[in-house]
């Protein structure tokens, strides 16, 4: 049978998820995977007043799912969202002191995990494969 795209990606994204799961400091707070790309978004915005919408294009994902990220994330005391002054309906996120305690461990964790996926791959094969991946979630995108 012949490899799709799809399929590969989806295989590739499954191991990675996986492995970001497993990861000690994720297991010792009871963190899901799911949660370190939000504590690092936030965290590297952390001068910027961010706000749901941002997490949901940033992620690429709807908005409620968006919504219920965020309130196990708030249940598990990783983030509070606070009341915008003038607007009731807007809420900041904010990372909570237990998620930057957290953060450093992460951040090392999955920047390791990065070198790994990059390992024996030219600075030319990296540009090569993100030209690619933006080819195919351009296509993606024209296909909603």
């Amino acid at each position: 049978m012949e490899k799709t795209i799809s399929f590969e990606l989806r295989a590739i994204n499954n191991q990675i998820k996986r492995r970001i799961n497993s990861l000690q400091v994720l297991q010792e707070n009871e963190v899901k995977g799911i949660y370190c790309h939000v504590i690092g978004f936030l965290s590297d915005n952390a001068d910027k007043d961010v706000y749901q919408k941002d997490i949901e294009e940033h992620l690429s994902i709807r908005r409620s799912s968006v919504t219920s990220l965020l309130n196990s994330m708030e249940d598990c005391g990783l983030v509070e969202r606070k009341p915008v002054n003038g607007d009731g309906r807007l809420k900041k996120v904010a990372l909570t002191q237990k998620a930057l305690e957290i953060h450093d461990c992460i951040d090392c964790e999955i920047k390791r995990l990065e070198v790994k996926l990059r390992e024996g791959m030219s600075p030319q094969e990296l540009k090569t494969l993100f030209s690619l991946l933006d080819k195919i979630r351009t296509n993606v995108e024209k296909t909603d």
